[in-house]
């Protein structure tokens, strides 16, 4: 079956679908018709860079294989479509085993025209130590992101994609597998695009697997941001932490979901999740839905929570009194706020690479 087929034969999905509830399937789709694919796609393009902009070392390499991504869901809609999308095949990125970079790895997603689309596998090696960093900037209307790959044994890896789109609509569809002992964290930093929604997944396939996954996003005007995250513990005694900060000025909405699910048999697995969101005008709207799903008596804990208010007015009046002006006050605070999850992200390079994108996207008027 051609991939085009493979995503006609999905039932466009309802809103009694908890993915697709808060942003249904027609308004993060191109024409807002389901039945369509785009016939005029722009291939998006990539480079891979150190995060000095030198080249990367041996044993990391990129390679364009054909095929597709897939993910082990029923009616994986977002995935289909984007495979259908994206005909210039996989853009392969190749970690080796044992190797250890000293700095980020920077790479840089572009993309033209009114549709584009790419799909990209990251395969990080045992034993390997290393930080990427997934640019998109500029380019498309409307863009399709898909990301899939295996963090093997003992690996350590931290992981940042940061979305500084224009006005445009991002699709944004992920499922990463980690093996026995892999140390991963996995970070979203987002200020950009009219329109995001992401369904992003995470398997604990080996003993010990330990995750962290964090998001930063900064959401003014009237954006749209949905970011759906999922983690499964499949094996023993695997640890995740998900913590999510949500800024909303103007007339923005942000959601956040999060699914935590524990395998019967995954005994003394350790999983929580907490949604924090900052309000910044009484018109933004913030959603946060935690969710569990335990199947295993023998667990070490399973938590979730979520909070929502305004700017404290007794902080706003401290920093007045030490003379910062109000939009300077208010700079500060959302940038502690967000930092509280940036800094778990990764090394001190990586942190204060996000530091220096954060502070000018709140600089640019992002902080009513």
């Amino acid at each position: 079956m051609s991939s085009e087929a493979e995503y006609l034969a999905i039932p466009a999905p309802d809103r009694a679908q908890h993915l697709w509830r808060y942003t249904p399937w027609h308004r993060i789709h191109p024409t807002g018709k389901p039945e369509e694919i785009p016939t005029e796609v722009s291939p998006a393009g990539v480079s891979l860079t150190m995060l000095d902009g030198s080249e990367p070392p041996k044993g990391v390499s990129v390679s364009v294989i054909d095929g597709n991504l897939t993910r082990n869901i029923d009616s994986d809609i977002g995935g289909a479509f984007i495979r259908a999308l994206s005909q210039e095949g996989v853009v392969k990125i190749s970690i080796d085993d044992g190797i250890i970079i000293e700095q980020p790895l920077l790479l840089t997603v572009e993309s033209t025209g009114s549709v584009s689309g790419i799909q990209i596998d990251v395969s990080v090696g045992a034993n390997s130590q290393t930080e990427l960093i997934t640019l998109i900037e500029s380019g498309a209307d409307w863009f399709g992101l898909m990301r899939c790959g295996t963090i093997d044994k003992s690996a350590i890896f931290n992981d940042v994609v940061v979305n500084l789109l224009g006005d445009s609509k991002l699709l944004r569809i992920e499922q990463f597998t980690l093996l026995r002992d892999a140390q991963v964290k996995f970070g979203t930093v987002g200020s950009g695009g009219v329109q995001t929604k992401g369904d992003l997944r995470y398997i604990l396939d080996g003993r010990g697997a330990n995750l962290q996954v964090n998001g930063s996003i900064l959401s003014a005007g009237k954006q749209h941001n949905d970011h759906h995250v999922e983690i499964m513990h499949e094996e023993l005694e695997t640890f995740s932490r998900l913590k999510w900060h949500s800024t909303c000025g103007g007339k923005s909405r942000t959601i956040g979901t999060g699914m935590l699910r524990i395998a019967q048999g995954a005994k003394g697995s350790d999983s929580a999740q907490v949604f924090n969101n900052l309000l910044l005008s009484k018109d933004a709207e913030a959603d946060s839905i935690p969710e569990l799903e335990v199947l295993e008596n023998e667990v070490v804990g399973c938590g979730h929570g979520t909070a929502s208010g305004p700017v404290d007015d007794d902080q706003m009046f401290y920093l007045k009194t030490r003379g910062f002006s109000d939009n300077g006050a208010r700079g500060l605070l959302i940038a502690a706020f967000l930092n509280s999850t940036l800094n778990e992200m990764g090394s001190e390079k990586l942190h204060l690479w996000l530091i220096d994108i954060l502070s000018t996207e709140i600089n640019e008027n992002k902080t009513s």
